[in-house]
């Protein structure tokens, strides 16, 4: 999940040559460490002319190790931090992050986080569209959008993206907005 700088032609191409670019390098570097992948990708915009600047979450999903579930292991590139809610209602922001992509920031070793799971959890991953609206605070959008997972999070990942993108709003977003809910089976 991640935003390029900009809303032209130019930021869309950016974006498609990153996703591409990410995609590789992530190939490249069994066991797919998304931290691994992200460092690759530093290392290739600092070298490339690739005028990249933004934000991303790689993320990836795998079977858990012990029992039922599944791990999550994600490294952040300065993105609003996802969002999970386990089978007991509890919302926990992952905010484990690095800084944002930007070639002037040259390469830089990238860190990963790892969450266990359990099934019933719900994650929600989004971008900055959906969380920032000029004169409101950042964290306190974020706070509504945990509570608001906290509430409706137990049902279907399509009603809750209905009830996420029905709330409340002074104004229409400044940005693109993009929201991944997924279950835990």
């Amino acid at each position: 999940m991640g935003d390029i700088t900009g809303h032209d032609m130019q930021a869309a191409t950016v974006m498609g040559q990153i996703r591409s670019m990410l995609r590789q390098a992530t190939l490249d570097h069994p066991p797919y460490s998304p931290a691994t992948a992200l460092t690759a990708l530093d290392t290739a915009c600092s070298a490339l002319p690739v005028e990249a600047g933004g934000t991303l979450v790689h993320a990836r999903l795998a079977p858990a190790d012990r029992g039922p579930g599944w791990t999550l292991t994600w490294s952040n590139a300065g993105h609003p931090p996802p969002l999970l809610r386990t089978p007991d209602g509890r919302v926990t922001t992952l905010v484990e992050h690095d800084i944002l992509l930007h070639r002037g920031l040259g390469p830089f070793l990238r860190t990963e986080a790892r969450r266990d799971l359990p099934p019933g959890s719900a994650l929600l991953l989004y971008t900055h569209g959906l969380i920032e609206r000029r004169g409101l605070d950042i964290d306190a959008s974020i706070a509504e959008l945990a509570a608001l997972l906290a509430r409706h999070g137990d049902r279907p990942p399509a009603e809750l993206l209905r009830r996420i993108s029905g709330r409340p709003s002074d104004e229409a977003p400044g940005d693109d907005v993009v929201v991944l809910a997924l279950r835990v089976p």
